[in-house]
């Protein structure tokens, strides 16, 4: 799969009957994400996209057509056909097959290829623009959903010219709802060891820690402190996870929190150090861990950035899928 270069400003830019819904599998998205707060106010439908018509399955490619000019208020969504994987929440990572429109003019601006595995990762954070959030916060995994933005909520009204986009244009997307990972751990509460940093959450999950007193650790040592119940990480995998980096001395060097949005990466020494390897491998999905990392699996004698050569890190990894 592939993570698709911004657009400018824009950043890609049933129950039936009376039926009871099955149960969640577990270690499912649709299970461990059950209890989540959502980031944003769940989508809302319009009168406007209520009169685009789209054609074809879930993973085929969509037909849709639409009276132009188009012009909605605000963000509205519309969904076409449900799924059952479970509720998108915001603040996390999706992956989507999608098609845009310019709702101006109905010319196709970009789209993915559906029915193949080169979907686009997306971030769907609060008030970010396009307003993604707002637009699929509710909207259930499997999902195909026909999306409204209005200029402002779309580009600020500001068009992008390379894509033929005039400063009063909205955008009309046709999202399929591939997959979804989690806001944060979740999961089984764990004792903490004795000796490790001690991890606070702030309450949108951040981690910050408490170090003990008195020398680091020489060895590698991993805690887990929530325990999921997903699907175990191995080696090789490409893992969706946020995590929080500081140096035994307590200097923060990175963090995926305040980047504002969760980071991917194969997990392999090629990929990362030897100690977020280890860091990872075996833990279950929607698990938390924090790690001691010793030079010696980390930089080694070499400084990289701010971490000064020889350091011992500390990370703390929320583990929230596997792409």
């Amino acid at each position: 799969m592939r993570k698709l270069t911004p657009l400018a400003l824009v950043s890609l830019l049933l129950l039936a009957g009376c039926s009871q819904a099955p149960a969640a599998e577990p270690g499912s998205y649709a299970a461990m994400s059950a209890g989540s707060v959502a980031a944003c106010e769940a989508y809302k439908g319009g009168e406007a996209v209520d009169q685009i018509k789209v054609e074809g399955a879930f993973g085929e490619e969509p037909t849709t057509t639409f009276p132009t000019p188009l012009v909605g208020t605000g963000i509205e969504t519309k969904v076409i056909s449900a799924g059952t994987g479970g509720k998108l929440v915001g603040n996390q990572r999706v992956a989507l097959h999608f098609t845009g429109y310019n709702a101006s003019t109905g010319k196709q601006f970009q789209g993915s290829e559906f029915g193949t595995e080169d979907y686009i990762i997306q971030d769907i954070m609060v008030d970010s623009i396009p307003n993604f959030c707002k637009a699929l916060t509710g909207v259930e995994v499997g999902s195909r959903v026909a999306v409204l933005l209005d200029a402002e909520n779309a580009h600020q009204g500001q068009g992008v010219e390379s894509l033929a986009i005039g400063p009063d244009d909205s955008i009309v997307f046709i999202f399929d709802v591939v997959d979804a990972y989690l806001q944060r751990a979740v999961g089984e509460a764990k004792a903490p060891v004795a000796g490790l940093p001690t991890v606070i959450l702030a309450p949108n999950g951040q981690p910050g820690i408490q170090i003990p007193v008195g020398d680091a650790p020489t060895e590698f040592e991993r805690s887990v402190l929530i325990e999921g119940s997903g699907a175990e990480i191995a080696i090789g995998d490409t893992v969706v996870v946020h995590y929080s980096g500081w140096t035994w001395e307590g200097e923060q060097f990175d963090s995926s929190w305040e980047n504002m949005a969760p980071t991917s990466f194969q997990v392999s020494a090629e990929s990362v150090i030897q100690g977020f390897v280890q860091s990872l491998e075996g833990i279950k999905i929607g698990s938390q861990v924090v790690a001691v990392i010793p030079p010696e699996l980390g930089y080694g004698d070499t400084a990289q950035g701010s971490i000064p050569a020889g350091s011992t890190l500390i990370f703390v990894i929320d583990v929230l899928g596997k792409e």
